[in-house]
């Protein structure tokens, strides 16, 4: 048995270097995560189901589309407890946030750059505020009738982008065909809003297709030169499909006035980096939202057939996928345009330096570029570069527009890339703080999030914390205001 005494100085001392290398190369981690340490507090009483979609499956309204990039309307109820005055979500999704605090009694906005998730919301808030079920009951009954009539007009036809080109069957085609024209023709502009997105909800449901987190699955029925597909099983029709939303929809309209009715929220598509700027110094009490994670999700490939149902080209699908906070590998840097085009200079300047003195993410930088040999894709550092400097200027933002004494509540992840943790919630907080916030509490989900398979095989098991932060502008702030 060889004992440490025998272990040859050289091995020992190679030893001794390779854990030193290992430390000093999250010793700024470290050094923030002792310094957040008494504010990471694990809260049993958390699920999943708060913190996502999961939460609004059951919803009236928000059970309409399976709109997965989202958190629960209880979240929001509780959040609306912590602090007073108008309500905002610069990544309102499908409007869990403004619809909630709407009908709260509040003046609400949600800023949303996904028009999938913009069309979604007015369709809730116009059947909440004033829609009647008898109308949309009669004007459902004839687009089903003229869905199953068909069309075979070209102007009709669903538009397809390559990515979504034979997502459907030839019948579903057709039905669908029949369905935008009925739309085309129809006079009443609300009641056409509610209707044109019930046919969007449904299209999912009744083509080849599955949404599977950053990408589309498909069927072995669609046609397509696949390399691996799958069964999805029994599909509905376009019609089928639609009158069992219809039937939703209408069995919700009775509750909606109660649930989300009173005050109409201000919905606002377009990029959160570009209408924070729009809005004025201390005018917001609360902000609750859930930004886009450094996850490699491309929502433009995942909602797919819901642009191109709203007419998206294949330019439109590439623009989109630029504007939005970067997430993906193929996302390029905004620096430049934010330099050219961005109102607010001292508000741009405070957060490209919060951005380049968060030591901790300057390290995660450093050690991924010295690795960038070994990564599966080099442009991931591309990636957490672009998403964390952005991500500084949208923390920055809510810095200049809420008032004293107002709050922030936020929903992210943490990410990894091979094999290196970049805590989110951790470096967001810091910058959080610099930019004249306190950062309260980062509560953590008891059961975090595994990092992906081919990194577990690689570095092993490691859980990634979920967390809500909690941040408040002090009543004295001193917080430079842009």
């Amino acid at each position: 048995m060889t004992t440490i005494r025998e272990i040859s100085a050289p091995g020992l001392a190679e030893r001794q270097a390779a854990v030193s290398r290992k430390q000093s190369k999250r010793a700024k981690r470290d050094e923030l995560q002792r310094r957040f340490a008494d504010r990471l507090v694990v809260r049993e009483e958390l699920s999943r189901k708060f913190v996502s979609y999961q939460g609004n499956k059951t919803q009236p309204g928000l059970r309409w589309l399976r709109y997965k990039e989202g958190f629960s309307a209880d979240l929001v109820r509780d959040a609306l407890n912590k602090a007073d005055g108008a309500v905002l979500d610069p990544f309102a999704g499908i409007g869990t946030t403004p619809l909630i605090a709407g009908g709260a009694g509040r003046e609400a906005a949600g800023i949303e750059i996904m028009p999938v998730g913009i069309h979604a919301a007015r369709a809730i808030s116009l059947a909440a505020n004033g829609v009647k079920a008898e109308t949309v009951e009669a004007a459902g009954g004839a687009l089903i009738e003229a869905a199953r009539n068909g069309a075979t007009a070209g102007a009709f036809r669903f538009p397809h982008v390559p990515i979504t080109s034979r997502a459907f069957p030839e019948k579903t085609e057709d039905e669908i065909a029949g369905a935008r024209r009925f739309l085309a023709e129809s006079d009443d502009d609300n009641t056409r809003a509610i209707l044109d997105f019930a046919c969007m909800s449904v299209l999912e449901e009744a083509s080849y297709t599955r949404k599977d987190g950053q990408y589309l699955r498909w069927d072995n029925r669609c046609r397509r030169n696949l390399r691996g597909g799958m069964d999805k099983g029994p599909i509905p029709s376009f019609t089928a499909a639609l009158r069992k939303r219809l039937n939703e929809i209408l069995e919700d309209i009775p509750k909606l006035e109660e649930i989300y009715g009173g005050k109409p929220p201000r919905l606002l598509q377009g990029s959160a980096l570009e209408k924070l700027a729009a809005m004025p110094d201390r005018s917001i009490g609360l902000t609750v939202t859930s930004p886009p994670y450094a996850n490699r999700y491309d929502y433009t490939r995942t909602y797919a057939l819901e642009l191109a149902w709203l007419n998206f080209s294949k330019a439109d699908f590439g623009e989109l996928r630029q504007a939005l906070i970067s997430a993906t590998v193929e996302n390029r840097s905004k620096v430049n345009i934010l330099n050219w085009k961005y109102p607010r200079e001292s508000t741009l300047i405070q957060a490209k330096t919060a951005f380049r003195e968060q030591a901790a993410l300057q390290e995660v930088l450093d050690s991924l570029n010295l690795q960038k040999s070994e990564l599966s894709n080099p442009h991931v550092i591309r990636l957490v570069e672009n998403h964390c400097f952005e991500m500084a200027l949208v923390v920055a933002e809510p810095a200049r527009i809420t008032k004293p004494g107002g709050r922030v509540v936020m929903v992210n992840d943490n990410v990894q890339y091979h094999g290196e943790e970049v805590p989110v919630d951790l470096i967001l907080s810091d910058i959080a703080e610099t930019c004249g916030f306190d950062c309260e509490e980062i509560s953590v989900l008891p059961r975090g999030k595994g990092n992906a398979s081919q990194q577990m095989g690689r570095f092993g098991r490691r859980e990634l914390r979920k967390c809500i932060y909690y941040r408040h502008m002090p009543k004295f702030s001193t917080a430079p205001c842009a």
